[in-house]
């Protein structure tokens, strides 16, 4: 009778275990996810994906598109905004965790096409980045990402040419110049960014108006 009681409880104990977690259509288990998020870093290669999965539904149940800035990791929650850092030239993307993956050894990231693309991942495929979580679910409403865009005019590793030319914007065309420093492989760079727009037309307005007056710049999403 006690062998029966015994088997008994290891059969409840084992369908209660497995009915804890749920398998997605991209094989994630969410008993992994992350349950804190708040200042987590994680350094690791990237890749892309999204020409096949584009109009599929992601695994949060998203639409999934590959024009949007979302990506695929295996454990921080649905809705987590973060940073993607490509360590290779310093460009850096912000986007919104929706889907799982990347199920490839060593990978610890997948953008979506647009994304990659943003911070040069799409031609080399595969790169090492940094990510850091700058907004969880816990922590906000689900109408918290909202892009915003900037205009980056330079990158330099002396400060003092990056001073320069944001002294020069200053005085004239974009007095919001600003100067933005990133570590890279134990080198920093400073970046001459201007403005801090909602909209990525307003953003290229800015671009234009700077061309026009001397000076290339690129739009990139903050």
């Amino acid at each position: 009778m006690r062998n029966v009681l015994f088997i008994g409880m290891v059969m409840v104990l084992f369908v209660s275990l497995g009915c804890g977690s749920k398998k997605s259509s991209r094989g994630y288990d969410s008993s992994d996810e992350l349950k804190y998020v708040d200042g987590y870093t994680q350094t690791g290669l990237a890749s892309w994906y999204g020409d096949k999965e584009h109009g599929n539904l992601a695994a949060s149940g998203e639409r999934f598109s590959k024009y949007d800035y979302t990506a695929a990791h295996k454990s921080l929650p649905f809705g987590t905004v973060v940073r993607v850092t490509n360590l290779e030239n310093g460009m850096d993307v912000v986007v919104k965790i929706n889907d799982r993956g990347p199920f490839i050894r060593g990978r610890i990231i997948d953008l979506s096409y647009s994304s990659a693309k943003s911070i040069d991942l799409i031609r080399t495929g595969v790169a090492k980045v940094k990510v850091e979580v700058i907004s969880s679910p816990s922590k906000r409403n689900q109408n918290y990402f909202n892009p915003i865009y900037t205009v980056q005019v330079g990158s330099f590793s002396s400060k003092v040419n990056a001073m320069s030319l944001k002294d020069e914007l200053g005085s004239g065309i974009a007095r919001e110049a600003r100067i933005e420093s990133i570590e890279i492989k134990g080198d920093t760079y400073y970046r001459v960014r201007v403005g801090m727009y909602s909209s990525k037309s307003k953003a290229e307005s800015m671009k234009r108006n700077l061309r026009n007056n001397g000076y290339n710049g690129k739009v990139i999403l903050e």
